[in-house]
């Protein structure tokens, strides 16, 4: 039924090596009957793969067609394996394993907006997770001790020594960074910019020692987003590093400060000099608010000396140019907020300097208030303009969720 010639005819087994190495054997010129043969290798069961090709007979077996069809279809698994962006590689193999192939690309392609690749490769599940490092060196531009891999749980793989085979695994994750030293501390940096859409963006994985200003880190900061190609423009004079807590920026760091061990933080691009200079001061994000036309204007900030309510009054009339006595200002709430324009005047409580009381939520960096100029009436809005603002804020509340699902 298979046209087999007896005279060219090799018949394989598979066996298995103490190292969990699948092997196979020609068993063609063995002497002795199956039974015999599965006795002395120690065999219950028998798996045979037979092959009749007489120009594939003629090589030895280790360089026969038939020894690699099989010897592929037990030892090769498919992975794929989000890299960082690098240098350009087409489909290709290597060999670095006693002559053997040991991975060959089968498809590359970009993702997330080219901040990261997908490589879908064929590897030899019998090398060591050192060897698939140095494998992935010349995709990642840089040597295996100058990143990490990772499970897509997040779990980092430790062990260089385990064979693939053993990480029941096909989906990897590669990150820059190497291993820590003693005294160091890695921590996770995004990019803070109040006015996007996409406030909150993960930049870098960075290394730091508890003796580090954050003068320092700064100028490490610029000069590695530099060399990972991050499309952000960042000055010494004129960026600022602050606390993460969940997507809301906190505390600003102070240039004479050190480091400290947080697992994340904000860097944020100002578009001029830092002008927090001392421990005392509040930084706090305003946002004004025009009644008249029911629309906001981009958010800026204030650096408050002191909290009292005619400090916050005068910082706003110095920036927005309306006189003191018309300023009205909210109480100070988190960032990033989710109001809609459609309640902004109706449900924030508004406080002048004719007010009997103060407004609350004013204790640290990166608080948010709301002002106007209590001269503007109320625009009336019809139907058609109120269902636009609400279809021109549903984008940055779908966002809002998502950064915060993401950073829970």
């Amino acid at each position: 039924a298979y046209n087999l010639n007896s005279s060219c005819m090799r018949v394989v087994m598979k066996e298995k090596e103490y190292w969990s190495d699948t092997s196979v054997s020609d068993i063609s010129d063995v002497g002795g009957t199956l039974n015999e043969i599965l006795d002395m290798r120690g065999h219950n069961t028998l798996l045979l793969y037979v092959s009749s090709d007489p120009k594939d007979y003629q090589k030895e077996f280790n360089d026969s067609w038939t020894y690699k069809c099989i010897e592929f279809h037990f030892n090769w698994i498919l992975m794929d394996i989000r890299i960082p962006p690098g240098p350009e590689a087409t489909p290709t193999t290597t060999t670095t394993r006693k002559g053997r192939i040991t991975m060959k690309i089968i498809s590359m392609e970009e993702e997330n907006k080219g901040k990261e690749r997908k490589i879908q490769v064929q590897v030899d599940k019998r090398i060591t997770l050192a060897q698939l490092k140095k494998e992935l060196v010349p995709l990642i531009g840089i040597p295996p001790t100058g990143f990490r891999v990772y499970r897509v749980n997040g779990y980092k793989l430790k062990n260089l020594d385990e064979i693939l085979m053993n990480l029941s695994e096909s989906k990897l994750i590669v990150r820059l960074g190497r291993a820590l030293q003693v005294g160091e501390h890695r921590i996770k940096l995004y990019l803070l910019q109040v006015n996007s859409i996409e406030f909150c963006e993960f930049m870098m994985e960075s290394i730091f020692t508890e003796d580090t200003s954050v003068r320092e880190f700064k100028k490490q900061i610029i000069e590695e987003a530099k060399v990972q190609g991050i499309d952000c423009v960042l000055k010494l004079d004129k960026m600022r590093l602050r606390k993460k807590n969940r997507v809301s920026p906190g505390r600003v760091y102070l240039h004479d400060k050190m480091i400290d061990t947080s697992k994340e933080i904000y860097v944020e691009p100002l578009k001029g000099p830092e002008k927090e200079k001392d421990k005392g001061q509040i930084e706090v994000y305003v946002i004004r608010w025009h009644p008249s036309q029911c629309s906001v204007d981009p958010t800026e900030e204030i650096i408050l000396d002191i909290y009292n309510r005619m400090h916050v009054i005068n910082k706003l009339s110095e920036l927005s140019g309306v006189p003191a006595e018309y300023i009205s200002y909210s109480e100070g709430i988190s960032f990033p907020v989710g109001i809609s324009c459609l309640d902004i005047e109706n449900k924030l409580k508004w406080y002048s300097i004719t007010s009997y009381t103060y407004s609350f939520g004013l204790h640290d960096d990166g608080c948010v208030i709301y002002y106007k100029d209590n001269r503007e009436k109320m625009k009336e809005l019809t139907d058609k303009e109120r269902s636009e603002i609400q279809e021109a804020e549903e984008a940055r509340s779908v966002n809002l969720m998502f950064c915060d699902l993401k950073n829970h």
